[in-house]
């Protein structure tokens, strides 16, 4: 008997692995989620939540992974071919709809590994999109974003690709960056509903009071800590579910904040 393990690359250069499938399992529950749609489900405790994933990865071994031998999955699996594109050709004969999907826009600042400044930055973005991801999973919702580390080729044509495929919008307009109002714009053209969100504060300068440019700035959510982001937005899709849920596109209007 073989045993298969994927790895699934999440945005923020996250991991989420699912070890010691069969064949099938594999199959059914990891990739051909991820080729219909560009998500997995997967389990954080006692919960199960759909993500995201930016690649995915599939190993095949004679044996099971023992977690508590101490060997972590990647020492296990040590030079094993990935054997994702056995998996993948299988997979697009029977596309599925997928889950729903939100396009998250925003701001893409701060570095990873530089300044102390910058690693601030960044991380609080990371920790914002990882509060919208969990929050969007409540309602088995994915959320979608274009991370600065995938390829920068046509990256403006998979942000339009993308907005296109979602549901519904979530904007977090925070230091009034040029390239959210696009996406926001591009997002008010097809008719996404679109659900605003900022913090009252600027990340990029601390202390400064955030200042939403247009008309929509009598439509924002403002929150001053993650909690608040996430009481808000889930608020904001209890209250709007019916229109957020639709299968079908509808006419364009803001979910009003507070």
């Amino acid at each position: 008997m073989y045993y298969y393990h994927a790895i699934a690359i999440l945005p923020g250069d996250r991991q989420k692995s699912l070890p010691n499938k069969t064949e099938e399992k594999m199959f059914a529950e990891v990739v051909l989620p991820f080729v219909s749609s560009g998500t997995i489900k997967a389990k954080w405790g006692t919960s199960t939540q759909t993500y995201q994933v930016i690649e995915l990865r599939v190993y095949k071994t004679g044996v099971v992974w023992n977690k508590k031998s101490g060997t972590t999955l990647d020492d296990f699996l040590g030079s094993k071919k990935n054997v994702f594109s056995a998996f993948e050709k299988r997979a697009k004969v029977a596309l599925g709809t997928g889950a729903f999907r939100a396009f998250v826009v925003m701001p893409i600042q701060g570095e990873k590994y530089g300044t102390q400044d910058e690693q601030r930055i960044y991380k609080e973005y990371d920790q914002r999109f990882e509060v919208i991801e969990k929050t969007l999973g409540e309602f088995d919702c994915v959320a979608i974003r274009i991370d600065k580390e995938h390829p920068l080729e046509d990256i403006v044509g998979r942000i339009k690709t993308e907005i296109k495929k979602a549901h519904f919008v979530v904007a977090d307009l925070t230091d009034e960056r040029p390239s959210c109002y696009f996406e926001v714009g591009y997002a008010e053209a097809l008719g996404k509903p679109t659900i605003y969100v900022a913090s009252k504060d600027s990340v990029a300068k601390p202390n400064t009071k955030t200042h939403v440019h247009f008309d929509i700035h009598m439509n924002v959510h403002y929150f001053t800590n993650h909690d608040e982001l996430c009481e808000k937005l889930r608020g904001a899709i209890n209250k709007n579910s019916s229109r957020l849920f639709e299968k079908k596109e509808e006419s364009n209007v803001a979910i009003k904040g507070e």
